[in-house]
């Protein structure tokens, strides 16, 4: 959601506010599988098995073409679908520029289950960080509990939407520490060995030595850079999506 804010500040004379509830909800409706535990490819609409040429937005938006039409939607829905299309491309880079380069089977890691672990350890620790601000966390929460109601997207019921708000701002909630791990990464830690609480515990002993081990990997630089070439990236998708360049 805040990466999502930082790609929809940079656009100039956007039909949308990137800190309403409606867009930040919409920045993070693709996770909503957690619960309603629909295949990864129907909220991302990106295969991950696939190495072909992908574009997710288009993917998404010929999928429902009803939202293609920023213009003809009304202010919560184009709201909640542009923050939809900002997680989509946002992830999109991600798989292509970090995950498959440096945890992927292709990679020096080779995209074993200790691989996919630490992408899970570097992605959880980026999250960490951001949710130190708690003013910001706040300042969300608020926002995620004003929309929901009249967002019209087509494909997911207002209660279930109207869940997802709740599960997410809830998230803002979490103090910004390591204890959490185990709920977010439980099928990654399973399949790595990771089955018991003596077994997490040493896990967690280890989280400061995996995490330099995977900035390591990764470079400092590059985890760095990401950002900003992904924020522009998704900035880019916006500005077409919403007819605002």
């Amino acid at each position: 959601m805040i990466a999502a804010k930082r790609a929809a500040a940079r656009l100039n004379n956007a039909p949308i506010d990137e800190a309403s509830g409606e867009f930040l909800l919409g920045a993070t409706t693709p996770d909503i599988r957690v619960i309603t535990r629909w295949e990864r490819k129907r909220t991302h609409f990106f295969d991950l098995d696939s190495e072909d040429h992908q574009d997710s937005v288009e993917n998404f938006l010929s999928a429902h073409p009803h939202l293609r039409d920023a213009g003809a939607l009304n202010q919560e829905t184009r709201q909640w679908a542009a923050g939809f299309i900002a997680h989509i491309a946002m992830d999109q880079e991600y798989i292509l520029q970090v995950y498959r380069p440096h945890f992927g089977r292709r990679s020096t890691l080779g995209g074993d289950e200790r691989a996919n672990l630490l992408d899970r350890v570097l992605q959880y620790e980026l999250d960490r960080r951001e949710r130190e601000d708690r003013d910001s966390m706040d300042a969300i929460r608020v926002a995620l509990f004003a929309s929901a109601v009249e967002i019209d997207c087509g494909f997911i019921d207002r209660a279930t939407l109207e869940k997802w708000r709740d599960v997410s701002a809830s998230v803002t909630e979490h103090a910004p520490d390591w204890e959490r791990f185990a709920y977010i990464a439980s099928r990654h830690l399973k399949r790595a060995g990771i089955d018991s609480e003596g077994d997490y515990n040493s896990f967690l002993d280890a989280v400061p030595d995996l995490l330099d081990e995977t900035i390591r990997s990764v470079g400092q630089a590059e985890v760095d850079g990401f950002f900003e070439r992904v924020e522009e990236r998704t900035a880019e998708v916006l500005r077409e999506y919403l007819d605002c360049r």
